[in-house]
């Protein structure tokens, strides 16, 4: 069974939205964390998402979700790359962009007066291996974000497929799509999707299909081969909908369920991530306040076990920390493991990589990201898709 191999990419700058002027009023952006973007890089795949995202730091623009910001560009990146088994490029400046709203906005037109081409800090590894790119930026003035120009002026197009997408706040693509057709005179670059950054929250389904109808699935080597494999469901679940999805794999792979309890349980109270004082809160500051004690870590003939899915919610962009120390004290040597978790908006994100560095051992794949409430049908579909289904 092949190991996925994890392209990390170092970011710094998420997404921000101009002034009325610009693009509409400044209400409803989600700014991004800031945090290193790691996502998964899947073998032998001929598609990547490549996109800028610029942070918005207007205290009455900002939208927490889940206890994660995400820029609103880089929210669609992450939902393109989750549901086509993509590669993913995030485009960092070399100089960082200031993060005060006003200097920052005139550094923008400033930018597009002089025709400026900021410089790129990284680059994309074989570049000439991908058929379709994917390419996501907001629209600034009008016009995409001049490090954009920088983007196409580096790499040859020829004969590649590029996609286009964006985020508003009330104009659109604008003459972007044109403007990419005239700098990329020798690829086909097709109309794309561009969402309103007021709806982006609720934009997942309508990204999704949009994908769907493009034609993309994710490649064979996401799918995990199984024959005669003993499953097993290990779960924490804070508020129900992770212990959900839980029952929903383990009665499609006739697996078995082991649920992790702390000892000491989380109240409503201790959940309330609204509350600077609530104990999640106390425990996302001080890191040294997640070692959460489980009631029981052991799992009786854990050997039997080749596959092991771990659930768990998404705190702060991570998962729980109530699961960790079930992955200390467990050797995933010869393993599958795939993660899965739930949430609100919040994508997957780098939660699985993250556990997967902490166990140091097993397969891990790139999992998947559930709502709050998914349904048993979707779930059911997922397993199917993994070739896991009893």
């Amino acid at each position: 069974m092949k190991k996925f191999l994890i392209l990390t990419v170092t970011v710094f700058c998420a997404l921000f939205m101009l002034t009325a002027a610009a693009c509409g009023n400044n209400q409803g952006t989600v700014p991004d964390t800031g945090a290193d973007d790691k996502r998964p890089t899947y073998v032998g795949t001929k598609t990547l998402v490549v996109y800028f995202s610029q942070p918005d730091n207007v205290d009455d623009s900002t939208v927490v979700i889940d206890g994660e910001t995400l820029g609103n560009t880089q929210y669609m990146a992450y939902v393109i790359q989750e549901n086509t088994g993509a590669n993913i490029f995030r485009i960092v400046p070399e100089t960082p962009y200031p993060t005060d709203h006003g200097t920052l906005v005139d550094l923008a037109q400033d930018e597009k007066r002089d025709n400026a081409r900021p410089k790129i800090k990284d680059e994309i590894e074989n570049f000439s291996d991908y058929d379709t790119v994917f390419v996501g930026y907001p629209n600034w003035w009008g016009d995409m974000p001049m490090i954009m120009y920088t983007f196409f002026d580096s790499y040859d197009f020829s004969g590649k497929t590029i996609i286009p997408f964006n985020t508003h706040g009330g104009s659109g693509f604008s003459s972007t799509i044109s403007t990419i057709r005239s700098l990329e005179p020798n690829a086909e670059v097709k109309n794309g999707k561009s969402i309103s950054r007021n709806s982006i929250q609720n934009a997942e389904r309508e990204i999704i299909d949009w994908v769907k109808s493009l034609g993309f699935e994710k490649p064979a080597e996401d799918s995990v081969e199984r024959t005669e494999s003993n499953v097993l469901v290990v779960y924490y679940s804070a508020q129900n909908h992770t212990e959900a999805v839980a029952g929903y794999i383990a009665s499609a792979t006739d697996g078995e369920i082991f649920e992790l309890v702390p000892l000491n349980p989380y109240s409503s109270a201790d959940l309330d991530w609204t509350d600077a004082n609530s104990r999640v809160v106390r425990e996302h500051n001080d890191e040294s306040l997640r070692d959460v004690e489980l009631a029981e870590v052991a799992v009786d003939n854990w050997a039997d076990y080749d596959v092991v899915f771990i659930g768990y919610p998404i705190w702060w962009g991570i998962a729980a920390w109530p699961i960790n120390n079930f992955i200390k004290n467990n050797d995933f040597t010869g393993k599958t493991v795939i993660p899965f978790c739930t949430s609100s908006s919040s994508p997957l994100g780098q939660s699985g990589v993250l556990l997967a560095e902490t166990a140091g051992t097993g397969e891990w794949q790139t999992g998947r990201r559930f709502r709050s409430g998914a349904s048993k049908s979707e779930v059911e579909e997922w397993i199917r898709g993994l070739d896991l289904a009893a």
